[in-house]
């Protein structure tokens, strides 16, 4: 679908920042669906390494760009971290983590991850497990059209670690229902303890985890009407913790649906804090 913004809301997603920046004014159009999984884990899961190199392959097919990955360790039990001289280096669990697992819904398994927040038909739970239903939801999700483009704009400060966010809302159509917009900070290329199949791992890599929810867990309310044409523009700021590693991180929106059950995530986009 190339359903093209107006001109002057063009302009406007290139005047923020600096005014006297030559600007570089592209054609924004809804473009191609995005997929977001919201992988469920932990570092004593055994086998969500399974899970997570599942991901990483159909990545590399369908495009790092494409298909958006969020690694949320909030598995009761399995995210608690191990203890001891050789325990965890870290602890990947945050309170707005296990609440944005909380509202997505009920954990049955592990590894078991939310694919567009789609709901299986018979599913009990948008957490969906075993791994070998995944390509198939995900295929799925990339043949849907919800007709809603979403871009991110932003700018950062490596001295002071500030992060300013854009996020620019762009419906091709009239869209109905209540909406909301989540934004998340994911670090990848984490090294640390994992269990792999019952063996302690001390030099796993952890990839795309879930490090900070930007807005509340369950979404920013939009407040605006999704009509065909508008621009919908929502900013943000953050500073990055010391202890992150910046060329690793990035940033993850996702505009959805508030109501219950229907949840589905209509588009997402990605864009790393360093090019």
């Amino acid at each position: 679908m190339k359903n093209r913004l107006p001109f002057l809301a063009l302009i406007a997603i290139s005047l923020w920042g600096c005014a006297e920046k030559d600007l570089v004014i592209p054609e924004l159009s809804v473009g191609a669906r995005k997929v977001l999984v919201e992988e469920l884990t932990g570092v004593k899961c055994s086998n969500c390494p399974d899970g997570t190199d599942l991901l990483v392959g159909l990545q590399e097919t369908y495009g790092e760009e494409n298909l958006i990955v969020v690694s949320n360790h909030a598995a009761p039990d399995f995210s608690v971290p191990y203890a001891g001289a050789n325990g965890s280096l870290y602890d990947f669990r945050t309170t707005d983590g296990k609440a944005l697992a909380d509202f997505v819904g009920p954990f049955e398994a592990a590894p078991c991850a939310a694919i567009a927040r789609f709901s299986p038909p018979n599913a009990t739970s948008l957490f969906v497990a075993p791994p070998s239903e995944w390509p198939g939801l995900i295929t799925a999700e990339f043949g849907k059209d919800y007709a809603l483009g979403l871009y991110l704009v932003k700018e950062y400060n490596a001295l002071s670690r500030q992060l300013d966010i854009r996020v620019n809302i762009a419906p091709g159509e009239t869209l109905t229902g209540a909406f909301g917009l989540t934004v998340v900070i994911t670090e990848d290329s984490i090294v640390d303890v994992q269990n792999v199949h019952s063996v302690i791992v001390k030099n796993y890599v952890h990839r795309h985890v879930l490090r900070d929810v930007v807005t509340q867990p369950n979404g920013n309310t939009i407040p605006e009407a999704l009509v065909s044409g508008a621009l919908i523009s929502k900013t943000f700021s953050v500073v990055l913790p010391e202890t992150w590693n910046d060329k690793h991180c990035a940033v993850v929106a996702y505009v959805h649906r508030t109501g219950i059950p229907d949840k589905v995530v209509l588009q997402a986009v990605e864009a790393h804090v360093v090019e």
